[in-house]
């Protein structure tokens, strides 16, 4: 046979074979022994028994790939050590129990146990996750709606002549004197909307007087009140009173401190604390341009001033100090840009001390509760040439006390949310916070705003909602 043929031949004739025996062999089955016969899959699982009254039934979700079984959170008032669970699994397999005991403590929102699928000497383990659902408060930080109004977008705002602006929710008021005598109005609902070139600018009719007109202000109970600067002892400290938007100033107060506070410094009206509450009581706080006292006036009745009274300040306020109520406590929260804020009297005596925040020039300080959390609220300048001016908030709610929760942020001064308006050196910063708090339908807290204002930088308006239990 010629040999090429033969190697033909011997090629074809291997072929044949190796696809008869390809052939056979897909044709025959394998063992059963070899088909793994005790599975143990968990393919559906259920609790039965969950709620209050054990009638409530939550559906389990599961990942095979990570043996992680999870469920929605569950009815707080469920027995968690008594989880009867109902599953469906591999043929001729079982639970290693159909109780899970899933015990939470006090301080515990959830739990991770494990449950064993069996099949006669075969099992495997699933993570079952079981968590509380538990009420949340205070605000959402994750979700905050921001509008920035720094970097020049509002000429006052940014001027180093206006030094002071406040905010209630509906209108952010700014004390410009930047190109003449201009306090002004600004609606909140424009201002979100992108409108910001139409405020209203209020009656200036009879202001005059001091060395300033016009430096500070604030917005209470739907009213207006600016204070004027007084540069030395003869030179009228006053105050004016704007009952609405459209009306014409009324000036409250009018006083000669060399008659009615000889032993104050001589320059007050750098600065001005409004606490005026919802029936119209409360005090005005002035702080001396150097730092060394505060006078304080009474006033009734939203526009009755009386007083003074004289107030010994802390080492290193400044010029721009500030000293506000807390809620309708009896108790102040005091601040300085080289004084760490302290909690005070209405004598500005000091009861606590928040040091973990010195060195941030701050000289804005609120504390405000809202959805049943505390948080203080903090504005800091950048009067020495270092750091910034930052919206900074921190939260306050823990300890039994204010005093006990002054004495966590000293060790822990770690703020929960900040926000920076600038960075340029301000040596005159007039730095504002305040807050308003929106109601739903039934009078709960539904959002909280957060303002901050500091001269030459502009301000911020920061819209945090409540937090919202999650199912999931």
């Amino acid at each position: 046979m010629n040999i090429r043929y033969f190697i033909e031949y011997i090629s074809v004739a291997a072929m044949a074979f190796a696809v008869s025996a390809t052939m056979n062999s897909c044709s025959d089955d394998y063992p059963d022994a070899l088909d793994a016969p005790y599975s143990t899959d968990l393919l559906s699982i259920k609790v039965i028994n969950a709620g209050a009254e054990q009638n409530l039934i939550y559906e389990g979700t599961i990942d095979e790939e990570k043996k992680m079984v999870s469920f929605k959170r569950f009815d707080p008032s469920t027995d968690f050590s008594n989880l009867k669970v109902e599953a469906t699994v591999s043929e001729g397999a079982e639970l290693d129990s159909d109780v899970i005991d899933a015990t939470l403590s006090d301080e515990e929102t959830e739990k991770t146990v494990l449950l064993r699928v069996k099949n006669h000497t075969r099992y495997k383990d699933y993570f079952v996750r079981i968590r509380k659902k538990v009420p949340v408060y205070g605000a959402d930080w994750d979700k905050a709606t921001l509008y920035d109004f720094t970097g020049g977008k509002i000429a006052d705002a940014a001027s180093g002549s206006t030094r002071w602006a406040d905010f209630d929710g509906n209108h952010v008021l700014l004390v410009s004197r930047n190109g003449g005598v201009k306090p002004e109005l600004f609606s909140v609902t424009d201002l979100k909307a992108g409108t910001i070139d139409s405020p209203k600018i209020l009656d200036v009719t009879g202001i005059a007087g001091g060395t300033f007109p016009i430096s500070c202000g604030a917005l209470r109970n739907g009213h207006i009140y600016v204070s004027n600067l007084s540069g030395g002892g003869v030179s009228p400290l006053k105050i004016y009173y704007w009952d609405t938007p459209d009306s014409a100033p009324e000036n409250i107060l009018n006083s000669i401190l060399a008659d009615d506070a000889p032993n104050a410094n001589t320059r007050h009206g750098d600065n001005a604390s409004f606490n005026i509450g919802a029936e119209g009581n409360g005090y005005v706080f002035f702080g001396s341009n150097n730092g060394a006292d505060f006078i304080r006036y009474s006033v009734t009745t939203g526009k009755t001033v009386g007083g003074p009274k004289v107030l010994t300040s802390f080492s290193g306020a400044n010029s721009y100090p500030t000293i506000f109520r807390i809620g309708g406590t009896s108790d102040f929260v005091f601040s300085g840009i080289n004084a760490y804020p302290r909690i005070v009297s209405e004598e500005n005596k000091a009861s606590a001390e928040i040091s973990g925040l010195s060195g941030l020039q701050i000289t804005a300080c609120q504390i405000v509760v809202f959805n049943e959390e505390r948080y203080l609220l903090t504005c800091s300048v950048n009067r020495n040439g270092s750091g910034t001016s930052a919206l900074r908030i921190y939260d306050i709610t823990k300890g039994s006390s204010l005093s006990d929760a002054v004495a966590l942020l000293n060790a822990n001064p770690k703020p929960i949310y900040e926000f920076v308006l600038g960075s340029d050196k301000c040596i005159s910063p007039g730095t504002v916070v305040n807050y308003s708090i929106q109601k739903d339908a039934e009078g709960k807290d539904s959002v909280l705003s957060v303002f901050a204002f500091s001269t030459q930088m502009g301000f911020v308006i920061v819209d945090f909602p409540i937090k919202v239990t999650l199912d999931d």
